[in-house]
């Protein structure tokens, strides 16, 4: 039987990461009894492990036994799609990636479906999985999406998992990557095309209090740039292979990206994207500092990758994790799956 207490000592434990069940006791409120009647169900199904033994006090008493959530239990897929590509990771359940791939090809209506398809059944005994996707999005619904030309598409239908799929805006997914590392998060995504003398995509994740902010029409952070990097049709592979100063680029999107951060005052403010394997991007920091308002006074820190790939498919694999440990519908997904085998 799953008992709302075992549902949230996983969460718990899930959470923490290591624990012991004096800590669940007193932090969740349950009886030394119940918490140690559900730690031998966990460790009977090795979701818990014993990973320690603490010696007891000089006042004599118990050892103090410390577990660990088995981050091996299950692993997690995270696809992050762009106009240019997919890229995609398996994590474990701490969301520590084992296996990365990249896949470069020009992402369209036509043939998305075929190729997440693929790559889900390249991985199969996920136990859930994150896309990652430039647009609107609602429900795993696809509302919008120019770049890669969607319009009211429905992944969760078109894939036909038995598995729980979370489809979340690109940016949205960036963000959740560095929220490990703070509760109040801007991530400008940077996007540039398939072609580089298009329009460079800038989507913004906002991150306030450690929850994704999607305004009040699930629009926010939705905005057309209208300027390019290059003024020639070739492919970005290619333009990564010039030598070209992006000074005025770089000077008109500081502008944008240091208002914004000046208005919302955030504790992390990262630029990534496409954009940061471009050699010199580490420039446009410089640029962003000037842009924000009094920035000596603040206590905000300024991220520009560092050319690091696979940030918004972590982020895709970190928002399932998140899904399946902290909200009510993921821990009954979990329990099932793993403690009842269904």
């Amino acid at each position: 039987m799953i008992t709302d207490s075992l549902k949230r000592i996983i969460s718990y434990s899930w959470k923490n990461k290591v624990i012991t069940a004096k800590n669940i006791s007193l932090d969740l409120g349950l009886e030394k009894s119940t918490v140690s009647r559900n730690i031998s169900k966990l460790r009977g199904k090795n979701i818990l492990i014993k990973t320690d033994e603490l010696s007891p006090s000089n006042l004599g008493g118990r050892k103090t036994i410390v577990y660990s959530f088995n981050k091996k239990l299950g692993h997690i897929l995270g696809i992050s799609v762009e106009q240019d590509g997919i890229e995609y990771v398996k994590t474990d359940l701490f969301s520590n990636v084992l296996e990365k791939k990249k896949i470069v090809q020009k992402i369209n209506e036509k043939n998305i479906d075929l190729i997440l398809g693929k790559i889900i059944k390249e991985n199969e005994g996920i136990l859930g999985v994150g896309i990652s996707i430039p647009g609107i999005i609602e429900n795993n619904m696809v509302v919008f999406s120019e770049a890669l030309s969607l319009k009211n598409f429905d992944l969760e239908k078109t894939l036909l998992l038995d598995i729980p799929i979370f489809v979340e805006k690109d940016s949205i997914c960036g963000a959740t990557r560095y929220s490990l590392e703070g509760k109040n998060i801007v991530y400008f995504q940077l996007s540039v095309p398939y072609y580089v003398n298009e329009p460079v995509g800038l989507g913004v994740g906002i991150v306030i209090d450690g929850k994704p902010y999607y305004g009040h029409s699930n629009f926010s952070g939705e905005y057309k740039l209208n300027k390019s990097i290059y003024n020639k049709k070739i492919s970005y592979e290619e333009f990564l292979k010039k030598s070209v100063s992006l000074d005025e680029f770089f000077e008109d999107i500081s502008k944008k990206i240091g208002q914004l951060s000046s208005i919302l005052d955030p504790e992390v403010v990262v630029v990534g994207g496409n954009i940061t394997l471009i050699s010199g991007i580490e420039k446009l920091r410089d640029f962003v500092v000037e842009q924000v308002y009094m920035y000596e006074n603040r206590k905000m820190k300024i991220i520009i990758e560092d050319a690091k790939e696979f940030v918004n498919a972590e982020g895709a694999a970190i928002n399932v994790l998140k899904n399946m440990f902290l909200k009510e519908e993921g821990i009954e997904y979990f329990c099932k799956k793993v403690i009842l085998n269904e």
